[in-house]
């Protein structure tokens, strides 16, 4: 197979402009995640703070995603994005004023950190559901999907080993400084882009409808169910490492910045090659509950392994066997929600998977900073491993049986899709070629 048909969503001009402008960018986010994790670690020492600031920037998702899919849906998602990332770039640039300014407290990181994050509540559903109206073909975009799992990756692996080793030379200020321009790429590559300028759907109802029509199809559909239980109950418990690791590099092993910057790119590594086997599938990969399940098992059994043991060598390859699950499993869960939607409702599911996904966090923030600094960042590791072995044990024994029942794979015709929810008793048409997918 040649490579048109191994990544057809480059296909698409728009596509292609969105794809250069956020391997860019997401550089540079990587760039702040871990120069913002290091200041704070250097000015408070401790876990449960990180963990606060965490929760503090992921607060606004919890609390407004419900609410936004509606948004998403009403207006053009070019001009939310335009918005957004036009926010995003003041806000790395305000800290890095303050960092610069050689007397950074750790109120004003808090500060900085929830004006972001009530950005990143409109910003992250509707990227998500951004994908789909890029691409020129229906059957692309899975595909879509999986080349966005790769481009985070690959800045997963690059943006914390430059961040490590910019703090180490030149200090913290000039991650946020890098993550501030970088976002000019994604606000080009928006300004030529032709997609995204129509709303996906014409108002017919007032605001308080399409809210209440979203949730009662969320809450009829099971299968769609069942994927947002998954996402939720992982991202609380397992996917708190921008807590767990920094945590565990400089209080358990002793680490420097570069140490620490090392750990974070071996998980990016992991999730990197996750991302390229699922992208070099093409239209023909499709999630499946076994993909969903094993990937989750990998990641669940990879952290129990760290938390037992307190080797930096043997950390780092564990590490990237975490990050392969956890991409993978949030790129299954995340393609899987976009095929079962159709196009009039896909902003509001993904809004509920941004609140399950994303919004826990703060949530999950509090209890990963609170048990690292009680037993210690290795018994996070441990105990956040275990909790995802039993929960994924008991949904696959309870749960998939009923809700994935004559499911081989999440994907299904446009037309049944759009038709409305799927019920146990009723699985979906399910469709095993390339044609006919309805969605990131």
């Amino acid at each position: 197979m040649n490579i048109r048909k191994r990544l057809p969503a480059f296909e698409s001009r728009d596509y292609r402009l969105w794809f250069a402008g956020q391997s860019v960018s997401l550089v540079g986010t990587w760039l702040q995640n871990t120069g913002q994790a290091w200041l704070v670690l250097k000015l408070t020492n401790s876990p449960f703070k990180l963990g606060l600031l965490t929760s503090i920037q992921f607060l606004p998702s919890l609390v407004l995603s419900v609410f936004i899919g509606p948004i998403i849906d009403r207006f053009p998602k070019r001009s939310i994005l335009l918005f957004t990332q036009t926010m995003y770039a003041l806000a790395a640039a305000a800290l890095a004023v303050v960092a610069f300014g050689g007397h950074a407290q750790f109120w004003q990181v808090l500060v900085i950190a929830a004006l972001t994050g009530l950005i990143s509540a409109v910003d992250w559903p509707t990227r998500q559901s951004f994908v789909g109206e890029q691409v020129n073909d229906r059957s692309a975009v899975v595909n879509a999907v999986a080349l966005n799992s790769t481009m985070f990756n690959i800045a997963r692996v690059i943006g914390p080993g430059i961040g490590g080793v910019l703090i180490a030379v030149v200090g913290i200020p000039w991650t946020f400084a890098l993550n501030s321009a970088s976002f000019m790429a994604v606000i080009i590559s928006l300004l030529l882009m032709k997609a995204g300028r129509k709303p996906s759907k014409t108002s017919k109802g007032s605001y308080v409808q399409e809210v209440r029509e979203g949730g009662r199809y969320i809450a009829r559909n099971q299968v769609i169910m069942s994927l947002l239980v998954i996402a939720g109950v992982i991202s609380l418990f397992l996917l708190n490492f921008n807590i767990f690791i920094p945590s565990f590099a400089k209080l358990t092993l002793g680490l420097q910045a570069d140490g620490y910057g090392g750990l974070m790119s071996a998980m990016g590594a992991g999730a990197l090659a996750a991302g390229v086997l699922m992208s070099l599938g093409g239209a023909r990969l499709e999630p499946t509950p076994a993909y969903v399940y094993g990937a989750g098992f990998i990641l669940a059994v990879a952290m129990v392994l760290v938390g037992i043991q307190r080797n930096f060598y043997l950390t780092a390859l564990l590490l990237v066997f975490c990050g392969f699950g956890m991409a993978a499993l949030s790129t299954m869960c995340n393609t899987a929600l976009q095929m079962q939607s159709p196009d009039h409702m896909r902003g509001r599911v993904m809004a509920a998977y941004n609140l399950v996904f994303v919004g826990s966090t703060p949530i999950g923030a509090l209890y990963a900073g609170k048990i690292s600094d009680a037993l210690g960042a290795n018994m996070g590791f441990l105990v956040s491993g275990v909790i995802g072995v039993v929960f994924l044990g008991a949904m696959l024994i309870f749960v998939t049986p009923r809700a994935f029942r004559g499911l081989r794979t999440f994907v299904v015709a446009g037309s049944s899709a759009a038709g409305g929810s799927q019920t146990v008793g009723s699985p979906p048409e399910v469709v095993t070629g390339t044609n006919g997918v309805s969605r990131d």
